[in-house]
């Protein structure tokens, strides 16, 4: 195996979507800030830092979407608290035999985001 030359790997996800502008809302209302390059791309920000990407697709099918992004979190209950008090829809908060207590919610371009917490 070759020798690995960093020490550090940063991965981005890329979302793929198919109305920008509803997309930035949608980061929006969960909080998030957004920062658009132009009308097909754009990425998602939590404290100043990235954490998502989106790409305009404009022939996404979003029930045909199997896309999706494990967010890891310190506290599921909060923010899934936090988002459905908003009127965000998401699965209950389930602990799961993998060691994860965590839910789901789906972007309207059908890109899931599981979020968790380790037991």
């Amino acid at each position: 195996m070759a020798e690995n030359p960093g020490t550090a790997i940063v991965m981005k996800t890329i979302f793929p979507v198919a109305d920008m502008a509803e997309a930035v809302a949608f980061y929006r209302s969960l909080g998030f800030a957004v920062e658009q390059y132009d009308d097909g791309y754009a990425w998602v920000t939590h404290r100043g830092g990235e954490i998502l990407h989106l790409g305009r697709v404009d022939t996404l099918d979003a029930a045909a979407n199997h896309a999706s992004a494990y967010v890891h979190v310190q506290d599921a209950d909060a923010w899934h608290a936090g988002w459905t008090s908003d009127g965000i829809a998401a699965t209950e908060v389930i602990d799961q035999p993998w060691g994860m207590r965590e839910f789901t919610l789906t972007d309207p371009a059908g890109n899931l985001l599981r979020v968790g917490q380790n037991l």
